[in-house]
């Protein structure tokens, strides 16, 4: 992009009688019984002229279907807000100019894999499985291992996360990759990484309603270049400090996935052979099964809202909605209690989709009954999980709630926070301990539901971090926020692919999420927009064929 310029018509004004604020409420999806939730609004907004110009645009460089793009974002603005004299400005027209130049190179066209998968050297024999059915089926796929990408990269990358990097930025421009697969997350309890992390520390600390220092991303990997075909780096004042958008500095980030990515965080050699076998499995025996038709929906009155919204109920009906075709199955707190028993017993009986949407924690996940959105049910936990049993009839599982997919946790959490904050790791009141955040957990709700070895699930989307979703009905439109913005509108999007749209691929199905995302939502809530992708992971396959080979 070499050039942007607009113009527009004399803007026409509009004096309001009564006040008038364009913010979003919004709400987190934490789960604790301690917890008091209280909503907040994005600040900032109601202090001058809103939004900020009559036109706005971003570009970024991905994957649009599998090709590569370089987006061109516009967003125009024919009315404003000045909230210091309450009044409303009005533009007839805006003409937008764009100078754009072709680029002189781009990545290979022609792929020679498809699928590219990194992991220890201590997994790989293990994955060779894995490996061989891929191509099988027709996914050209290479396995290497952290050795052998730190040894190719050794004149690149300032640690071991940016050098697998700019490995995949390799494998990408000589290969044509678009599918990468990570293996390998802690070394059991031990806290170090078979695998590393890059976390981000993009803080929403003006709409959260508690700040997170820093939470993992691996979208980092996912995002190669930039718009102008750059290294998307994160790290862009080359502090050290990835991802940092805080009050005083702002790191550049594309954002958009130049490559479908998943993880598979395994602890120990044993979670990568009950993943592979799953894998293969499930695209082996899963196409036309009867109960891959099922779609298991759970969710209740998540906040005790103003509008008395049963927030959970009503997006998991505009979920269905988006499953045409599928028998839905609904574990909603309005007819009955969420707990081990009720969920178990549609999980057991096999769903090809189930979708959890309410308050999450790194071991738990649970909602509220209604009406008022206040009285917690007995919810959903790690230890519910050992009496599944389903075998083979493994579910894609979408998760709304904070945490859920948060993979650092283990137990020595425990020594780690009695020294930090003594016998206050476990306050009950606010101030809270730290104890119950949940963190002390062996792995984290959304990992131990996927690797459970003869059940669980074959993948799950989460969030590694604090979820959040919308509060009210701010556009009038008879919609719930809930289902509009911020986390509703990933998960719904989601279902929209696979049940309306019929792509049939894990990996492009979440990452054309993602994309669709930041094409509709950058630069509204950007703060809070960038952290709800960069936080959205997919523990699973990213080149899975959903619902089977036939």
């Amino acid at each position: 992009m070499v050039d942007v310029e607009y113009s527009f018509s004399s803007p026409v004004s509009f004096d309001l009688q009564s006040s008038f604020s364009p913010r979003n409420r919004v709400l987190p999806d934490v789960f604790s019984k301690l917890f008091m939730i209280k909503g907040k609004v994005s600040a900032g907004q109601d202090m001058g002229v809103y939004p900020k110009g009559w036109v706005s645009y971003h570009t970024g460089g991905g994957l649009s279907c599998g090709e590569r793009v370089t987006f061109f974002v516009l967003n125009v603005y024919p009315v404003r807000f000045d909230s210091e004299v309450n009044t409303l400005f009005f533009v007839e027209n805006v003409t937008v100019k764009v100078k754009y130049r072709e680029p002189d190179y781009l990545p290979a066209g022609k792929s020679i894999y498809n699928l590219l998968i990194l992991a220890p050297s201590r997994f790989c024999s293990a994955l060779e499985p894995l490996v061989e059915h891929k191509n099988l089926h027709g996914v050209k796929t290479r396995l290497v291992s952290l050795d052998e990408v730190y040894d190719q990269m050794f004149w690149y990358g300032r640690d071991e996360a940016e050098k697998i990097k700019y490995f995949i930025k390799h494998a990408v421009e000589h290969w044509g990759i678009k599918h990468v697969l990570l293996v390998g997350g802690m070394e059991g309890q031990t806290g170090k990484w078979l695998l590393p992390v890059r976390y981000s520390h993009v803080v929403p600390f003006d709409v959260q309603e508690y700040n997170e220092p820093r939470f993992i991303s691996d979208l980092y990997y996912a995002d190669i270049y930039d718009g102008a075909g750059s290294l998307s780096s994160w790290d862009s004042n080359n502090n050290g400090v990835f991802a940092e958008w805080n009050e005083t500095v702002k790191d550049e980030m594309d954002l958009y996935p130049d490559v479908y990515l998943g993880r598979l965080p395994c602890r120990n050699l044993g979670e990568v052979k009950t993943m592979v076998k799953k894998i293969i499995v499930y695209e082996n025996s899963a196409f036309s099964e009867d109960w891959f038709n099922n779609f298991l929906v759970v969710g209740g009155d998540s906040y005790n809202d103003s509008e008395h919204f049963n927030e959970g109920e009503l997006i998991g009906e505009a979920a269905i909605q988006r499953m045409p075709g599928f028998n839905p199955v609904r574990v909603y707190a309005s007819k009955q209690d969420i707990n081990r028993r009720t969920v178990n017993k549609v999980f057991n009986k096999g769903c090809g989709f189930a979708y959890f949407c309410g308050h999450g924690s790194p071991m738990s996940w649970n909602t509220h009954f209604p009406p008022n959105g206040s009285e917690w049910c007995t919810g959903y936990e790690l230890k519910d999980m050992l009496l599944l049993h389903n075998g083979r009839k493994l579910p894609v599982v979408v998760v709304g709630g904070c945490h859920n997919a948060q993979f650092d946790v283990t137990l020595l959490n425990i020594i780690t926070g009695l020294k930090e904050e003594g016998l206050s790791y476990f306050r009950v009141k606010p101030p809270f301990g730290s104890f119950w955040y949940g963190e002390w957990s062996p792995e984290c709700w959304a990992w131990y539901l996927t690797s459970k070895k003869d059940g669980g699930a074959v993948a799950t989307v989460a969030n590694t971090g604090l979820g959040t979703h919308g509060e009210g009905d701010t556009d009038d439109n008879g919609v719930p926020d809930y289902l509009e913005i911020l986390d509703g509108w990933l998960e719904l999007r989601f279902f929209q692919f696979y049940g309306l749209e019929h792509v049939n691929v894990l990996g492009e199905i979440h990452g054309e999420t993602l994309t669709g995302y930041l094409n509709r939502f950058l630069g509204n809530m950007e703060r809070m927009d960038v952290k709800m992708v960069q936080q959205w992971e997919l523990f699973g396959d990213p080149s899975l064929r959903v619902g089977g080979y036939s």
